[in-house]
């Protein structure tokens, strides 16, 4: 560890900001190291994974789940449609009922202390959570292992839309992730969940980048290059199994109508089922400062 310290530190001087990064093998969230600090570690869209996660419980799994149900958790993770992951919270229930059903989907992983949509200070609502670095990676170690209904959203994460396949998504197919950015209290912020196929095995990691600059370009790159230096690192110890085997996902989404694109920050899940509730959001985002 002290030497992957002094790399790690080599490679932030290279990269003016505050990084952090966390990891642990699949199937043993409890073995989570990490490196590096930032002052903010605003949950952003990352938190659309146990969200999306919850909802299909609370429908009573992704088989009984309305069609308009599993289009939201494709929009969601798949684009980080922000109206499609606001119909899913808001189908939790109201308020507090719908923080403490994802909040139960944090703690079954091992997260103990994420408070979810905290009720403070003008900037609010569940991608403002803080999800501190390690307990993120913590619940991402314990996502392949979960229940079917996890599958279904893990899997999604297999299919992130080209322009948002910066981090992890720069290492091709053996990455499954989900990312987030926004304007957070210190500066600029962007952020990866996720895992990396090697060795056999599976690593599950988070991290964050918070440039000197608040470019998210520079963001970006330099979670790209993070990812890649990372990667390069990693060893036979770090790669984990599930326990049990990985459940297997009960249904598999549709995939997205070859050729569809969507402008940042316009995207619109495809039409629910009739009948259903149209999404709502919050505060609309201009798709390159908050997702």
């Amino acid at each position: 560890m002290p030497a992957l310290q002094s790399e790690f530190d080599a490679f932030a001087a290279q990269h003016p900001g505050e990084l952090s990064l966390a990891w642990a093998p699949v199937g043993a969230p409890d073995k989570v190291q990490t490196l590096g600090t930032t002052r903010d570690a605003d949950a952003w869209s990352t938190i659309k994974v146990p969200i999306a996660v919850a909802a299909l419980g609370h429908a009573g799994g992704a088989e009984k789940a309305p069609e308009s149900m599993l289009t939201w958790v494709r929009a969601a993770i798949e684009w980080s449609d922000n109206d499609a992951a606001e119909a899913l919270y808001t189908s939790l229930g109201a308020d507090k009922v719908a923080e403490e059903a994802v909040e139960t989907v944090l703690r079954a992983a091992g997260d103990t202390r994420t408070d979810v949509d905290p009720d403070e200070g003008e900037n609010h609502g569940f991608g403002r959570s803080v999800w501190r670095v390690e307990d993120s990676a913590r619940y991402v170690a314990h996502l392949p292992c979960a229940s079917g209904d996890a599958a279904v959203v893990y899997d999604e994460m297999a299919r992130i839309e080209a322009e948002q396949r910066w981090g992890l998504g720069a290492l091709g197919d053996r990455a499954r992730f989900k990312g987030g950015w926004g304007p957070s209290d210190h500066g600029y912020l962007v952020r990866q969940i996720g895992t990396l196929d090697h060795d056999g095995g599976r690593t599950a990691v988070a991290f964050l980048v918070a440039p000197s600059d608040d470019a998210h370009e520079t963001a970006t790159t330099t979670a790209s290059a993070l990812a890649t230096w990372f990667a390069g690192r990693l060893g036979p110890a770090d790669a984990g199994t599930c326990p049990g085997g990985e459940p297997t996902a009960p249904i598999t989404l549709t995939p997205r109508p070859s050729g569809t694109t969507t402008e940042p920050g316009t995207a619109t899940p495809t039409s629910p089922t009739p009948g259903s509730p149209a999404p709502t959001v919050s505060s609309p985002t201009d798709g390159t400062s908050r997702r």
